[in-house]
């Protein structure tokens, strides 16, 4: 798919991918590194990829079976914004949120913490000391994830239109992914109105930019299970940043 992307000269400027397995069901390594170099020449081309990070919490597709966590992959790889998902604290209400239990993240077995998200990893690490798992449960020097989160959870999802005349409620990073690349498919009308270029690989200005985002300070995303990532103050392997806050987005893109 990534591939086939590359070699469109037209195109579009942001793509949502509902896709991912675990990083140990992948073919290879290999494949997992050329998928990721595909990603690298998007980015360079100023495409904007946003990716679920899974349905399952922490344990992945595979469960806690091994007793240990299962980090999803595209949603992993250090090119890709990785979308995670959140419930209102208070069911139906809109405000505060929490982290959706199922929501997938942590850090990936694969790719090396990535430099645009180092001070803020770090910061979580201390941030969390006292909730953090076991350390064999998981990698510490790995790329974290996801980036960013938008309502994904079970207890409010969205309402669609499934088949004529029929309404159905669905949820999940499947459902919070394609929110953010449509917040962020604005922003890029916002930039290229006032003749500013896109805003590509979104990485780098998600975490220089912070307060441009709602913090869930709330939530673990356990799967259900013993152990999971513990959203707190900052960036957390739970939510990411936080839950866009468009208003202050749409001011902010002008300025960089």
């Amino acid at each position: 798919w990534i591939s086939a992307v590359n070699d469109n000269e037209e195109a579009e400027l942001v793509h949502s991918v509902s896709y991912g397995n675990d990083e140990a069901q992948q073919v290879s390594e290999e494949y997992m590194q050329s998928v990721n170099t595909e990603f690298m020449k998007a980015a360079a081309r100023g495409l904007s990829i946003f990716v679920a990070s899974g349905d399952q919490g922490v344990y992945g597709r595979e469960g806690p079976g091994n007793n240990v966590f299962h980090p999803d992959f595209p949603a992993s790889s250090p090119w890709v914004t990785s979308v995670g998902g959140t419930d209102f604290v208070t069911p139906s209400v809109t405000g505060e949120e929490q982290a959706w239990d199922g929501s997938g993240g942590g850090f990936s077995n694969t790719f090396p913490v990535a430099s645009w998200q180092a001070a803020a990893v770090a910061q979580y690490k201390m941030t969390a000391a006292d909730t953090l798992p076991p350390s064999f449960l998981w990698n510490a020097s790995g790329r974290g994830y996801p980036d960013v989160s938008c309502l994904g959870g079970s207890v409010n999802p969205y309402c669609v239109s499934a088949d004529v005349g029929e309404l159905a409620g669905v949820w999940g990073t499947s459902a919070s992914t394609p929110v953010v690349a449509g917040i962020f498919a604005q922003l890029n009308n916002v930039r290229l109105t006032a003749k500013m270029p896109p805003m590509g690989f979104v990485n780098p200005f998600l975490y220089q930019n912070m307060d441009c985002f709602f913090d869930v300070k709330q939530g673990v995303n356990d799967g259900g299970y013993n152990w999971g990532f513990a959203a707190v103050e900052g960036w957390d392997p739970a939510t990411g940043v936080g839950t866009p806050n468009y208003a202050k987005l749409k001011e902010r893109v002008l300025m960089v």
